[in-house]
């Protein structure tokens, strides 16, 4: 994984996943998968006809009922996994309202941490994607926040 920072690389594919960054007070939101028992940054696969942006928000909305005040990108994610490479985007944005998980079929809870959340030995299979996001994130939210 290789995550581009600044404009699109010169090489970027169709973008097939959306991760969104939510954050309030420099704390990030993470969902658990209800079936992993796994802490993750929200995010899924863009579905035809939708844009990044409206991905970013509906699987936000969906993994754990929050809303965004903004939206901007944080970067450009390039997965090679199984044989196969892949475009995603990250986004980051801070959230207006906390609510809810609404799918509740893959997730059970959500939450917002103020550091990574350690999944002791039972890893996902975007644990390291999920910690440079969130210290990406980290790194670009200012010292306080309103």
């Amino acid at each position: 994984m290789l995550l581009h920072f600044g404009d699109p690389p010169a090489d970027v594919g169709e973008i097939e996943f959306v991760n969104c960054v939510a954050h309030q007070q420099n704390r990030i939101l993470f969902c658990k998968w209800r079936d992993e028992d796994i802490w993750v940054i929200p995010g899924g696969r863009v579905e035809p006809g939708e844009a990044t942006e409206e991905t970013a928000r509906r699987e936000l909305l969906e993994e754990t009922g929050a809303t965004l005040k903004n939206l901007e990108v944080l970067c450009y994610i390039h997965c090679f996994m199984f044989n196969l490479e892949y475009w995603g985007i990250a986004y980051l944005g801070e959230i207006k309202a906390l609510g809810n998980p609404r799918d509740l079929n893959e997730v059970s809870e959500a939450k917002l941490f103020s550091s990574f959340p350690e999944n002791g030995s039972k890893q996902g299979p975007f644990t390291n994607e999920n910690k440079a996001l969130y210290l990406a994130a980290t790194r670009k939210l200012p010292e306080t926040e309103n």
